[in-house]
């Protein structure tokens, strides 16, 4: 499945193929290299939830097409 993964920092978007069991810290720690993101630590959001980093794709109940905003973690890492 295809999602799309939001900078929202600059509002660029990357569209990443994944399985259902890929973990959101794989999608997160890619697109932290790919954007060159300096800040330590970051948060994933699909809407108006948070995603847990720990979790799958499938268990977040993600599907094909979403997008993931990814967001400086205001308390740090």
């Amino acid at each position: 499945m295809k999602l799309e993964v939001k900078n929202a920092q600059n509002g660029n978007s990357t569209l990443v193929e994944v399985e259902g069991s890929t973990k959101l810290q794989e999608i997160l720690d890619s697109a932290v290299e790919f954007w060159a993101m300096t800040n330590d630590a970051y948060l994933l959001k699909a809407g108006r939830r948070l995603l847990s980093a720990s979790k799958t794709v499938e268990e977040s109940g993600l599907s094909d097409g979403d997008i993931i905003e990814l967001l400086p973690d205001p308390e740090g890492g």
